[in-house]
């Protein structure tokens, strides 16, 4: 019932089908009249806003000191409701920070399909970034821009497959492999410290954890808060 401490999971659990219907299912249930129960308590949370402004709510409904039960939402409903509060905050990062949820959406969501179609709007946030923190880009050679867009690619790569922060990172032969076999980009494994790429690749972390940081905080807060409120619900109900 609690809501997984890690953001990136947290993420892609409000993306699941699931979820996403019961938060339909809710935002209608909300414009119409209630169900209406003969005994037990009724607890409507405001989640957030949709897309369009209009309310997104959750009802529970308790039973029994130890049961209860959502309002009905159709097929998919009860599957995993109580990441409702962290889809409500995506979308609303969705609309005040467009950037920061792409970049969220890529490092976090599950299908692989679905995350790349964000992959072209955080390159571009990070190649923005490392341009504007090296003060030499202008000087460089075009085969040298050509590398380093390669080292964001495998950089993005890295950090999306690093969920929980346990992954070694790759090393300075993976990253040139990569480059070389997916992007068609060669760079030489012999030249990674003379010609700079280690500095470029320690830049590109920084900057993607950065991001990371600042788009899962919302999700982190919210998390903390939903839990906080399960907790509670519990203490009550028993």
């Amino acid at each position: 019932m609690y809501l997984t401490s890690n953001p990136r999971e947290a993420w892609a659990m409000a993306f699941e089908t699931g979820i996403r219907t019961q938060a339909s299912a809710d935002l209608a249930e909300s414009q119409s009249d209630p169900v209406v129960v003969k005994s037990g308590k009724r607890k409507q949370y405001l989640l957030g806003y949709d897309e369009e402004g209009k309310a997104i709510t959750y009802t529970r409904e308790q039973v029994s000191a130890s049961q209860d039960v959502s309002r009905k939402g159709g097929p998919g409903a009860s599957f995993g409701s109580e990441y409702q509060s962290v889809y409500s905050a995506i979308a609303q990062m969705e609309r005040e920070n467009p950037v920061l949820a792409n970049v969220g959406h890529w490092l976090s969501l599950n299908d692989t399909e679905q995350a790349n179609r964000y992959h072209d709007d955080v390159f571009d946030t990070v190649l923005t970034r490392l341009i504007s923190m090296t003060p030499a880009w202008g000087d460089w050679r075009e085969k040298r821009k050509e590398r380093a867009k390669a080292l964001i690619q495998a950089r993005m790569v890295q950090d999306r497959l690093d969920v929980d922060g346990m992954r070694p990172g790759w090393t300075p032969q993976e990253v040139c492999v990569f480059a070389s076999e997916y992007l068609g980009i060669k760079i030489i494994r012999n030249n990674w410290y003379q010609d700079g790429w280690v500095a470029v690749w320690e830049l590109l972390g920084l900057i993607i954890k950065e991001l990371e940081t600042s788009a899962m905080k919302p999700i982190e807060k919210t998390i903390s808060q939903t839990n906080k409120e399960i907790s509670n619900f519990l203490k009550h109900a028993a």
